[in-house]
């Protein structure tokens, strides 16, 4: 009955400024709206090319800042938590020593973190059997990530491994 009553009181008002009241809602959302998105946007932003710097650094002392401690890894080629990645990104980089990652395409939206990434190294130490041939190769992935407080929690990619393994066995 209150919103009844309130309805016909704003109707007292004059439809002008019914319409003025109503409107002012959906309004003041949307700019909460625009605002959580563009904090969203730098956050997404800034964790990104944090760690692209950290990659092309090959230095894992900044993973603490980008990945939560129980960081959920859904490729299967390594193991969940910020201390496996870590040691992944060792081993990674204990095998190609001139390893760098570049950002082709980035989607930030919400929660998620795409980006669309290109690596390029020196085929300077065996990888997965294959031995060194000293010539350079790329490859590219597709990564997607989950981010909670402000750090990647969840990672989800697509990447192209018969297409390096290809480049390292070609003569």
């Amino acid at each position: 009955m209150t919103n009844r009553r309130d309805m016909l009181a704003l109707g007292a008002l004059g439809g002008t400024a019914l319409l003025a009241l109503l409107a002012q809602r959906p309004a003041a959302r949307a700019a909460d709206d625009c605002a959580a998105a563009a904090s969203a946007q730098a956050v997404g932003t800034a964790l990104l090319d944090k760690y692209v710097a950290a990659v092309n650094a090959h230095d894992t002392t900044s993973f603490p800042e980008i990945h939560t401690e129980s960081y959920i890894q859904h490729s299967g080629r390594s193991p969940s938590g910020l201390a496996a990645q870590i040691e992944n990104f060792r081993r990674i980089f204990a095998s190609m020593p001139d390893l760098r990652m570049r950002v082709e395409d980035r989607i930030i939206a919400g929660d998620r973190v795409v980006a669309r990434n290109s690596y390029s190294a020196t085929h300077t130490q065996t990888v997965r059997g294959i031995p060194p041939t000293g010539k350079p190769f790329s490859f590219r992935t597709i990564d997607i990530w989950r981010v909670e407080n402000g750090k990647f929690a969840e990672h989800w990619d697509l990447t192209d491994t018969v297409e390096v393994l290809n480049k390292l066995r070609a003569d």
